[in-house]
């Protein structure tokens, strides 16, 4: 026979010791069903399995006791507004089309600076500077002598002259215009009759001065920025958001703005443009914000924390605590009454807070397993492996004396008899007992003796218990004992449900090396 052969055999007669040691331990508080018979056979030791009921593969029965000692709740699956809120961040922004450039369309130099400084509030049309040109000057001349050829020639019996006039008139108008002239200083001209040595700039928006190359004195050329002006009053917010939730945002969804800066204040704003294109790097979309600032508290820069809430409308929806989710399917315990929790797969739509949006497997009205859900899996599996082995031949039940028969004469021992557990470590001899003498399903009392090698009783030891079910993702209960007297040190045992449970027990004496040592404690219902 080859190795990879014998390898196997072995493995194979380990698994069915392990599942025949789990066969016999009757004191365990779960019924299972036998999907060869379609009977049920009770876990528990002096309890027979809930009759009148045919009881799916899978299913668990849990007493009222150990229900509260566990802490499981359930819920009902109902029609219910779902209601999703999506929190990013967000940086504050310039509204880029309320952002205005001041250029000069002629060449001259800046006599008078009227908003020498950034960060300065301007209105529309108020003076940024005066600029002294000699080709506004002749324009000016220009336009002054085109309004009296008009005046001389508005009475000659020519109409071509009369329209000639008239469209040197308007041409050179058209110049000034073109200069970022104004109407109204056209028209102050024009009533004066006098050229001005030097024009002023006004400024085409209301707003901050965010940047500022204006000096007095200096020439100014056609091409150079003087100054840039932004409008406050509307402010864009630049939020990222991740593109699982992409499909939760749309244009025009409302949005609530906060800010540290501002604790307890919140600014509402509006989604006005989503990126198209995805960042590679951080899997996130820009989204832009278009929010109100009439009191320019928002200013450019800021950090801010942005909040989306979506609303799904009345959906069939499930507490997300009640779902069991195995990356393969999603499974929930329906509440069958009487203490009987079967395992249901059902199909989850999108996650809304606190709750599951159920697609299918679920009825309006079921009531399921809110909590505790991953305990009853346990048992259900185990019961599903169980059931599925006493179909198989040669796995039939012996009896009530602890000992389950396997394949072929395999046999396997029952779980060690409760009572006094005695161990010896260092120069120690630790007697560990309980009372009841038979660890039962909730509050028990562990009394640990202490004696030497030459059987003195240990009075002078701290002693701390931690008591944790071996089955995965229970918690550990952890006590301190107290000396009774002649080496005893007591302590109260928690056992919240039937099983096997790790007694850990740490010895600290004075002087001495701390000692740990491990019990094995069977809790029955």
């Amino acid at each position: 026979m080859k190795a990879s052969k014998v390898v196997g055999l072995f493995v194979l007669a380990l698994a069915l010791v392990t599942l025949g040691y789990w066969w016999g331990q009757s004191d365990r508080d779960v019924a299972y069903s036998n999907p060869s018979t379609g009977q049920s056979m009770a876990g528990m030791e002096g309890k027979e399995a809930t009759s009148g009921h045919e009881m799916a593969s899978g299913t668990v029965n849990v007493s009222p006791e150990r229900q509260q000692l566990v802490g499981i709740r359930t819920a009902t699956a109902e029609i219910r507004p779902l209601v999703k809120k999506i929190r990013t961040v967000g940086i504050v922004t310039y509204d880029e089309t309320k952002v205005a450039q001041v250029f000069s369309k002629v060449e001259g130099w800046i006599e008078k600076l009227f908003v020498n400084y950034m960060g300065k509030l301007v209105q529309r049309n108020q003076p940024l500077f005066t600029l002294y040109s000699p080709d506004l000057v002749s324009t000016q001349e220009e336009y002054l002598l085109a309004l009296q050829a008009k005046d001389a020639l508005a009475s000659s019996s020519l109409q071509e002259i009369r329209l000639g006039s008239a469209s040197l008139l308007d041409a050179t108008r058209r110049r000034l215009s073109l200069w970022d002239i104004s109407e109204e200083q056209i028209e102050e001209l024009q009533r004066t009759r006098k050229p001005k040595t030097n024009l002023t700039i006004l400024s085409p928006i209301s707003g901050f001065v965010i940047k500022k190359e204006a000096f007095q004195g200096m020439r100014v050329m056609p091409d150079k920025e003087l100054y840039t002006i932004a409008d406050l009053s509307t402010v864009w917010v630049n939020a990222d958001i991740y593109e699982f939730e992409l499909s939760h945002i749309q244009v025009g969804q409302k949005a609530t703005i906060a800010l540290s800066y501002f604790p307890g204040r919140t600014f509402t704003g509006k989604v006005s443009w989503i990126s198209p294109v995805l960042d590679e790097k951080s899997r996130t979309i820009k989204v832009r914000l278009e929010v109100p600032n009439q009191d320019f508290n928002l200013k450019p820069e800021m950090y801010a924390n942005v909040e989306l809430e979506v609303d799904a409308g009345r959906k069939l929806a499930i507490p997300d605590e009640a779902v069991l989710d195995s990356g393969l399917r999603k499974v929930v315990f329906i509440d069958k009454g009487e203490g009987r929790f079967e395992p249901r797969e059902i199909k989850l739509g999108a996650k809304f807070d606190s709750h599951h949006e159920v697609l299918s497997g679920l009825s309006p009205g079921e009531r399921i397993l809110a909590s505790a859900s991953f305990l009853l899996d346990s048992e259900s599996r185990l019961n599903e492996a169980m059931g599925a082995m006493a179909g198989m031949p040669g796995m039939e039940k012996e009896g009530t004396q602890g000992k389950k028969e396997g394949m072929k004469g395999m046999k396997t021992e029952a779980p060690a008899k409760s009572g006094p557990q005695e161990k010896k470590i260092q120069d120690l001899t630790l007697t560990l007992s309980t009372q009841p003498q038979k660890p039962k399903a909730g509050e028990n009392i562990v009394r640990l003796k202490i004696t030497d090698k030459a059987g003195k009783p240990v009075k002078d030891a701290k002693v701390a218990f931690v008591f944790q079910m071996t089955m995965p993702g229970m918690a550990p209960s952890k006590t301190d004992g107290k000396s009774s007297g002649d080496g005893f040190y007591e302590a109260k045992a928690n056992l919240a449900m039937a099983g096997e449970w790790d007694a850990t027990v740490t010895i600290r004496r004075l002087g001495q090396k701390e000692i740990q040592e491990k019990f094995r404690l069977i809790a029955q219902q």
